[in-house]
């Protein structure tokens, strides 16, 4: 199998570490523009290492695109053009400022990376609730990932709490509710350490008249880690609460029960950054029933979008 990875960042060493250990027979590229990290890189890593990609014309059984995000719709068209089998890219696709969101890409086998959906919990939920009857739902994410103020692109317009962390929120509620349309009725924004966002919160309406609200910080000072919850009240007034290591259920305000993770995991080949990257690469070398598709990106962006503007 050839695996083309654009870039090698952290991202991209943790997937290529993953299907290496997945999958002994896979030949890799990669494509590393920076020249010092490049001969880094060629002493401990079995891969072929490029500057660019203008002498591989011949087609890959998986690409992989971790990327700044502002590369990333060349780079999944210059793929379509070579004939890719399965195109992976990171999240957030592209940010929300350089895709059109009415953007047509006629490629089946476009996934982006939005590994929560990959979390047992998550999986619980979504296998157990049916979006007909959730009445409202809550995401969070709360860190104190920015300390000071970042250089680059992670300063600009393809960044921010919303892009980088909110997005993966937005795609579980999009996930999980499974709506098409939505309105939103209120959002302010916050820049404390950034040139951008930092602080978000936004209240939705969905098509199915569910009640959706957000909350982003990456810069609470008194979070030791990152945490990440999800909150979904029924019309039967039963209410889910989320995390990525358990689910409290709770009927009329009375404990019911709890699922844990350890309850619901299962056996993994290669552990490395939690089950959740191992399953996501699982999935992208076997069947691909739960990667999230090019279109659900797309809705993800222009909820960001309109949440920002």
């Amino acid at each position: 199998m050839k695996v083309i990875i654009y870039g090698f960042g952290r991202m991209g060493l943790t997937h290529f570490s993953i299907l290496n250990a997945l999958n002994p027979n896979i030949f890799f590229t990669v494509i590393e523009p920076n020249k010092i990290l490049r001969e880094i890189l060629k002493r401990n890593i079995n891969a072929k290492f490029y500057a660019d990609d203008s002498n591989l014309d011949s087609p890959f059984e998986i690409c992989i695109i971790t990327t700044p995000p502002s590369l990333h719709l060349d780079l999944v068209k210059k793929s379509i053009h070579r004939k890719d089998k399965k195109i992976f890219v990171e999240k957030p696709f592209g940010g929300h400022s350089n895709i059109k969101n009415n953007i047509s890409i006629n490629h089946k086998n476009i996934y982006i990376g939005y590994v929560l959906r990959f979390n047992p919990c998550i999986q619980w939920i979504k296998s157990n609730i049916n979006p007909k009857n959730i009445k409202s739902i809550h995401g969070e994410y709360i860190s104190n990932t920015i300390e000071k103020k970042p250089t680059g692109w992670r300063n600009g317009k393809f960044s921010g709490v919303c892009n980088e962390m909110g997005s993966h929120i937005i795609d579980l509620i999009l996930y999980i509710i499974e709506f098409n349309d939505f309105k939103i009725l209120q959002s302010k924004k916050q820049s404390i350490v950034s040139d951008i966002d930092d602080v978000v919160e936004a209240n939705i309406k969905t098509d199915q008249n569910i009640l959706v609200s957000l909350y982003f910080n990456w810069v609470k000072k008194n979070i030791r880690k990152p945490i990440f919850k999800i909150e979904i009240e029924l019309k039967d007034e039963k209410k889910y609460y989320i995390d990525q290591q358990q689910i409290n259920i709770y009927k009329k305000n009375e404990f019911v029960e709890k699922v844990a993770v350890t309850d619901l995991a299962k056996t993994v080949p290669y552990y490395l950054r939690g089950i959740d990257f191992t399953n996501q690469m699982v999935d992208l070398l076997e069947n691909q029933n739960v990667m999230a598709s090019f279109n659900e990106a797309i809705l993800v962006n222009k909820v960001i979008s309109k949440i920002l503007s």
